[in-house]
């Protein structure tokens, strides 16, 4: 009840200004659609969202641009839009009104709900877009569950460019993770793992790490590499380095990285959770286990790895971001009719 309160009071209003401001610009065209705008924020350029606009828009057939803006204000006039997160569509809609005349295509994630973006919140915004990309089914059932609409849902695994990440060979012995440092990426798994298994050498590819309380004792460990805040451009090098990719998430939308790992030839070990167990056949072309697992079980599975000589690039080649792209293009062309 005290979200619903929270919305109605504080913010419903401002999108009801907006809907009534839309009602005096110029409607978008029904005779179909040409140019797209990728919308994220400036602060994403770096990180793995900059990267999802540049990599979807650059492989769409539609006129497509990606668009970087701190308070996702000033946006470009386009017969469509792509909000990479929920909360950017929100905010967009706010400043925008323009774009409630448009075409408007928004892309689930994973649920991250705060006092400012309530499932109340989210789900009544996501209802105004025509489309919602859900990353894995569980998603979409899950947003169905909550209140959004199930004919705006679509399923559609995010990407990676076979293209910019390469085929290496195993044989290092290294074990890698890419992520930015947040509580569902299960830190303590991460550290326990690293902590308890002093053969194996460790990468950590991400950003924020100096904030986990356990940081100075997880980089005083001799066997732990960290590659703080790198460049994009610099992915392909880092995952060459490692034979085993593991993501311990809680919670996840993709992961993006795992993707990345196993277009790199690296053995995937992941936790249950996104489109991990749409992917990865267990003890095929990588392993699963329960977002609950403890380190020993994560450990057994890194030992199993080593004796892998499954070619993973060749069984995740098809998960392209030109054919995600494709998906989107024929998203934006239905609704357009």
């Amino acid at each position: 009840m005290k979200e619903y309160l929270i919305f109605n009071i504080v913010y419903k209003w401002k999108y009801l200004l907006a809907i009534l401001k839309s009602k005096f610009l110029k409607k978008a065209s029904h005779n179909g659609i040409e140019n797209l705008i990728y919308v994220a924020r400036e602060a994403d350029k770096k990180w793995i969202f900059g990267a999802k606009v540049r990599r979807l828009s650059k492989y769409s057939s539609l006129k497509a641009s990606p668009y970087f803006h701190a308070k996702l204000r000033n946006l470009p006039d386009a017969d469509g839009y792509f909000f990479i997160y929920p909360h950017y569509f929100c905010r967009a809609m706010r400043h925008n009104p323009k774009i409630l005349n448009k075409r408007n295509i928004v892309m689930f994630t994973h649920a991250h709900y705060t006092t400012s973006y309530s499932k109340t919140h989210i789900v009544w915004c996501l209802n105004l877009a025509d489309k919602v990309i859900c990353l894995n089914s569980e998603v979409k059932k899950d947003l169905i569950a909550i209140g959004v609409k199930h004919e705006k849902l679509e399923v559609i695994h995010i990407a990676s460019d076979p293209n910019f990440f390469y085929a290496h060979t195993r044989n290092s012995g290294d074990v890698g993770f890419c992520s930015n440092f947040g509580p569902r990426k299960n830190p303590e798994l991460t550290y326990q793992i690293i902590k308890n298994m002093p053969e194996k050498h460790f990468h950590m590819i991400g950003k924020n790490w100096e904030n986990f309380e356990k940081f100075e004792e997880l980089s005083k460990l001799s066997n732990f590499t960290y590659h703080n805040n790198r460049e994009y451009d610099e992915y392909p090098s880092l995952y060459s380095k490692i034979d085993t990719f593991i993501s311990p998430s809680i919670l996840e939308g993709g992961p993006v990285p795992v993707l990345e790992a196993m277009l790199s030839n690296c053995v995937p070990i992941t936790s249950k959770t996104g489109f991990c167990p749409d992917i990865i056949q267990h003890g095929k072309n990588g392993f699963l286990f329960e977002t609950n697992a403890n380190h020993h079980e994560v450990i057994a599975l890194i030992q199993h790895a080593d004796e892998l000589d499954t070619d993973i690039r060749a069984t995740a080649i098809e998960y392209s971001w030109e054919s995600c792209s494709k998906k989107i293009d024929q998203l934006f062309l239905e609704v357009s009719q």
